[in-house]
Parts: structure tokens; sequence; C-alpha cells
């Protein structure tokens, strides 16, 4: 969930459940709607706890995080897969006669 203060500060939000699979021969596949903030955040004097941020997928798709359904929303950092796709790097093991 989002908050209004990380709304504030956020430029990168996931969309639902995030997950993280391995598959048969050790490749792991991510599942993560990642949308990037594509204007300011929008607040209002008279409903202090509300707050509108628009946000973009892609080339196409927009929508906003707000109140309502911050619920559906995640920041990076608080992924259950693990944080910020576009810095992490995945390297598979693979044993040597040695070990």
């Amino acid at each position: 969930m989002v908050t209004k203060d990380q709304a504030m500060v956020a430029n990168f939000f996931h969309l639902g459940d995030c997950t993280k699979r391995v598959g048969k021969r050790g490749a792991i596949y991510l599942t993560i709607t990642q949308w990037r903030r594509s204007g300011r955040t929008k607040t209002w004097k008279t409903r202090p706890k509300d707050f509108r941020v628009p946000v973009k997928y892609a080339c196409s798709a927009s929508s906003y995080v707000d109140l309502e359904h911050a619920h559906d929303w995640h920041l990076p950092e608080d992924c259950p897969v693990g944080g910020d796709v576009r810095f992490q790097m995945y390297k598979r093991h693979y044993p040597f006669k040695g070990e």
C-alpha cells in the first residue's frame, strides 16, 4: 500500500502482485508491472488525506495512484520480489568439478 508521504516523493510504482518464478533450468522469471510518475502529486486543502499521482506504463497506458486505490500499488522498495528491477542482476551458479 502506498501512503501519501510515499507518493509525494516516489518516482516508480508497482501495480498488483509481483512474482518471481524459477524455471526448469534455473532461469528466473519476474512478473512485475512497473509504472513511472508522469506529473506532480495533486493534493487538496479541503481534503488533507487525499492525493493523486499521475502514472504511465510504457507508451500508451496511463492511470492514477490515489487514496481509493492505494491498496493495489506498492513501491519498488517494498516489493516482495526484492526491490527495483532495473538495478538487479541475477546470476546462476554452475557447479564445477572442484566444488
